[in-house]
């Protein structure tokens, strides 16, 4: 049912409702008199205008319209919901390519929290694109919830945990089932957080991680970490986690490269903040 066919119905329902307590209420308050037709008719008028005024009233409070407006309700809910909130404030476009998101799924019978379930890819690219500005601290929590993310995938299903290293979406029902709660929680955080922060570095507010990480320097430390890499799962798969294509034929199983990028990303971490943000960053946004 349609929110204003819903208006309608409730619009038909008030005036015999009121009706029937003006009614009422007059009877009870005349019961035991003898009033002609005129007073009573003026009594019942004036019950029932405050009785219609009264119910109007209380159908425009936000508690009433919570519960009777499906379109107020989803808009109340979602302006407080956190990384809807972050991503409204510093980039209104992206908020509403979400907002149409999650409006379909709702409409259709999804509740709020499971629409952010399926919002899960499109939060993805959403921040990818957006992290390019954040701070080293939100890059480095960023690159922590994808090992999470990855490792969980990779113990349900190693095609998924594949599938998310190339950036590929992941079905409905790996997005409903396939994370827990927690990081489900941390990955909320985290898109949050990166709006925040890159609404901070598009303005130029970031203050300097540490040391200027030079690009030679960086070089020679991620040559420290591909040579790791190598060792341990040979130069094709090295090639291929470089690659930003899907690779049409893959140089090991789907599991050995998901814990190949695994890999490098925890070694990414071990570095220092501001070593381990430029590193990460040329993975993270490929």
């Amino acid at each position: 049912m349609s929110p204003e066919t819903m208006n309608f119905l409730i619009g038909l329902m008030v005036l015999p409702a009121c009706a029937v307590v003006a009614g009422l209420v007059v009877w009870e308050s005349v019961r035991r008199q003898s009033l002609d037709d005129g007073t009573l008719l003026r009594n019942f008028s004036i019950v029932l205008l405050l009785a219609v005024a009264l119910a109007w009233g209380l159908l425009r409070t936000d508690a009433a319209r919570l519960q009777l407006d499906p379109v107020f309700r989803f808009q109340t809910e979602i302006a407080a919901h956190p990384v809807y909130a972050a991503i409204q404030a510093n980039a209104p476009d992206d908020a509403g390519e979400l907002h149409d998101f999650l409006a379909l799924r709702v409409a259709a019978g999804v509740s709020l929290p499971d629409a952010f379930l399926q919002a899960r890819n499109l939060l993805t690219r959403q921040a990818v694109h957006r992290s390019g500005w954040v701070d080293a601290q939100t890059r480095i929590a960023w690159a922590r919830i994808n090992v999470d993310t990855l490792k969980e995938l990779q113990a349900r299903h190693p095609q998924d945990c594949y599938r998310a290293v190339w950036g590929q979406d992941l079905d409905a029902a790996v997005l409903a089932n396939g994370f827990s709660q927690g990081n489900t929680a941390a990955f909320q955080q985290a898109v949050a957080r990166i709006y925040e922060s890159a609404g901070i570095g598009m303005r130029g507010g970031h203050p300097p991680a540490g040391r200027r990480i030079e690009f030679n320097e960086a070089a020679l430390e991620y040559r420290v970490v591909r040579e790791s890499l190598v060792q341990r799962f040979g130069e094709p798969v090295v090639v291929q986690l470089e690659s930003s294509s899907v690779p049409s034929k893959p140089a090991a199983t789907t599991g050995v490269i998901c814990s190949a990028r695994i890999a490098q990303l925890q070694g990414m971490l071990e570095r220092p903040p501001a070593m381990a943000s430029r590193l990460l960053d040329s993975v993270l946004r490929r």
